[in-house]
């Protein structure tokens, strides 16, 4: 079993990717909040020191929960970017700032001309899957804050998955 980057790590996660998950190419009408609570139970299981849930404010009309969602926000377990944002310019600053990982399949191409993000975003992504009601995230090594990398030559399926997306 290897050690994980995240144990002990602050862990963001892109609360609208996650609850998305699949949504484009299953025809999903809504996002899923049961994603957003397996990759959170994930990152508890991986000893996250915190875990940091940030979504776009417009998750209250396309999520599947409403009522649990707005719970969820109420004991600040969900934070929502302001209305007319994107959540990800909050994701990329905190990271930037607290040092953070960040749980996304979001490549963040918007954001690139930024010479932190284009430095960045590659080494703090995990990346995640679905396998049933399993959440599978990107396998990662415990490494440096400065080296972050893939955890050997037997895990690059995961690496040509997120470049074919």
């Amino acid at each position: 079993m290897y050690q994980n980057k995240i144990s002990g790590s602050i862990v963001i996660v892109d609360g609208s990717n996650v609850a998305m998950y699949g949504m484009s190419k299953s025809g999903k009408k809504r996002a899923v909040l049961e994603n957003l609570l397996s990759v959170i139970n994930k990152l508890k299981e991986y000893k996250a020191s915190e875990i940091i849930t940030i979504c776009d404010a417009n998750i209250r009309y396309t999520i599947d929960e409403k009522e649990k969602l707005n719970r969820m926000i109420e004991n600040k377990s969900i934070i929502l970017a302001p209305s007319g944002i994107r959540a990800d310019m909050f994701i990329l600053d905190y990271a930037r700032e607290k040092k953070c990982l960040i749980v996304s399949n979001d490549k963040f191409r918007d954001y690139r001309s930024d010479k932190w993000v284009h430095d960045n975003i590659d080494s703090i992504t995990i990346g995640f899957i679905f396998v049933g009601k399993d959440v599978l995230l990107e396998p990662v090594q415990k490494s440096t804050e400065s080296d972050r990398k893939p955890m050997d030559n037997t895990k690059k399926w995961w690496h040509l998955f997120k470049k074919k997306q």
